[in-house]
């Protein structure tokens, strides 16, 4: 099943991408950005990823160059650095210390309109589409007084959607435009573990891993082409 919906996700975003090239070129003006991005993460996943780096490109459709709506399309790759996070020691009983750390690798995409001129200036969009997880955690201390170690992963694919803003402006040194954005991005049913939740019983460690949202601000800067 989980494969099924992959692929499904995977063809979605090709034929959304085939889609926007064929109606730019029949109609319209069709643009191409490439990005350097950021992520920070935030709510529950902030609590145990670290500062993120990646890549992404976009894809925007305008169906007519002097009207502000548009269709964008996005399509990134962001590694989260590996982060250790103490579990409160008020969660734990006598004798025992445990950390968890964890990194993470993402690739997602989004399809929504956009709203601003293609000549440049200030936008915002919208997205929907898709965020894949590949999630590593390594939990590691005492319990008990006894030495502890367990790894907790994840690898799945989920419905995401995205809202965001930014501005282009002609670049002084050449064609193009430059372009800086920020998103917030949320994606659904992700399994991983809330250092809150950790708790011990001697020498059980007892972990909650349950789907959670993973939210996060994508900082973009790149060039539009």
């Amino acid at each position: 099943m989980r494969l099924a919906r992959g692929l499904f996700y995977v063809l979605m975003a090709t034929a959304a991408l085939a889609a926007g090239a064929s109606l730019s070129h029949a109609q319209g003006t069709y643009a191409n950005g490439a990005y350097l991005v950021g992520s920070l993460p935030m709510g529950h996943w902030g609590k145990i990823a670290g500062f993120g780096l990646g890549i992404d490109g976009a894809n925007i459709v305008h169906t007519d160059p002097q009207k502000a709506f548009g269709i964008r399309s996005n399509l990134g790759w962001v590694y989260n650095f590996a982060r250790t996070q103490d579990i409160p020691q008020a969660n734990l009983t006598g004798n025992s210390k445990l950390a968890v750390e964890t990194k993470n690798m993402s690739l997602y995409f989004g399809l929504g309109p956009e709203i601003g001129k293609q000549a440049g200036g200030l936008f915002g969009f919208g997205t929907v589409g898709f965020n894949t997880y590949w999630t590593s955690s390594n939990m590691s201390g005492t319990a008990g007084g006894a030495p502890y170690y367990g790894k907790f992963g994840d690898s799945r694919i989920g419905f995401a959607w995205s809202a965001g803003a930014g501005i282009r402006k002609p670049s002084a040194n050449g064609p193009g435009k430059i372009e800086l954005s920020g998103e917030y991005r949320s994606g659904g049913g992700h399994m991983f573990i809330d250092p809150d939740e950790v708790t011990n019983t001697g020498t059980t460690v007892n972990v909650v891993r349950k789907a959670r949202t993973t939210d996060q601000i994508l900082i973009r800067l790149g060039s539009v082409f």
